[in-house]
């Protein structure tokens, strides 16, 4: 978070509810079969529990991207939700603090042992800082051993100038090497599935790399984002996309043009991240405090 918060968008700009399952219809329709709820928190949004009912009802596989500070583990597995990333950066107390802007570290955790204890799978996203929290990477381990549960090392994404991420960039091959250093016997798992991570196994834990920023596994990549406000990003590294908003508050636009528009925007996804960089203008990517993971 940064010092000095973030502009909240106006309600009036943000897809409703009813927009969101209607183009949920159209996306399964177009094959899509997972979705996952990002942020910001999404936890935060009024009635959420409705999207979530709805959403479950329509795909077999429904995740949450969370801060976990709203979350209740019950309900959510009564209503069908798969699993939830759960964003935690350090296991201390003070850091956390530095880290997020708020004393919600005790909350956090009990809500993490929650989970734990009502079987929702979830995973543990740690964005690796160098100089911030680098040196908790092996307290990670520990934790994810003790409580059987997916660590997964984000490599930070130095974006803009102003995210302050460029001097605390630390990538996913000096985070392997600090892990391989206290557990040599690491082995990567082969994955021929798409994946936003690289898969690793001391014994039978397994903790994932997500080399974000390195862009390594572009190559694979099956997914698509859709923003708050409407907007179809086929990257990360977008710096537009395709406004769906528009057309959805157009009652002269149909299901059907919608479904030609979203396909022909996925058939000009480029080959990667760095391709995508390249028709930048200027250097302003999205603040990862709006998009979410």
């Amino acid at each position: 978070m940064p010092a000095e918060g973030i502009d909240f968008s106006d309600k009036e700009d943000l897809l409703t509810y009813e927009e969101i399952v209607r183009l949920a219809k159209i996306f399964k329709n177009l094959g899509v079969s997972k979705v996952r709820l990002t942020g910001g928190e999404p936890f935060v949004r009024k009635d959420i529990d409705k999207l979530l009912v709805a959403l479950c009802g329509m795909f077999p596989s429904v995740n949450i991207t969370t801060n976990a500070t709203r979350l209740d583990a019950r309900h959510l597995k009564e209503i069908g939700v798969n699993g939830l990333n759960i964003s935690l950066d350090s296991l201390n107390k003070e850091k956390f603090f530095l880290v997020t802007r708020r004393d919600e570290f005790d909350n956090v955790l009990s809500n993490i042992l929650s989970c734990i204890s009502h079987k929702l799978a979830i995973k543990i996203n740690m964005v690796v800082m160098k100089g911030v929290n680098d040196m908790e990477i092996l307290d990670f381990i520990e934790f994810g051993m003790k409580h059987n549960v997916n660590v997964r090392f984000i490599e930070p994404m130095p974006f803009n100038e102003g995210d302050g991420n460029r001097d605390v960039f630390i990538s996913a091959a000096d985070i392997l090497d600090r892990i391989q250093s206290q557990f040599p016997k690491l082995v990567r798992i082969n994955n021929l599935k798409s994946s936003s991570a690289i898969h690793y196994k001391i014994g039978e834990y397994r903790f994932d790399i997500i080399p974000a920023y390195s862009r390594s596994l572009c190559g694979t990549c099956n997914r698509i984002r859709l923003t708050p406000k409407g907007e179809l990003l086929n990257c990360l590294y977008s710096q537009s996309g395709t406004e769906l908003r528009t057309l959805l508050r157009d009652e002269e636009v149909s299901d059907a043009q919608i479904t030609e528009i979203i396909t022909q925007s996925v058939f000009h996804k480029l080959k990667d991240g760095f391709a995508a960089e390249k028709e930048m203008k200027g250097d302003v990517f999205r603040s990862m405090t709006t998009i979410g993971g």
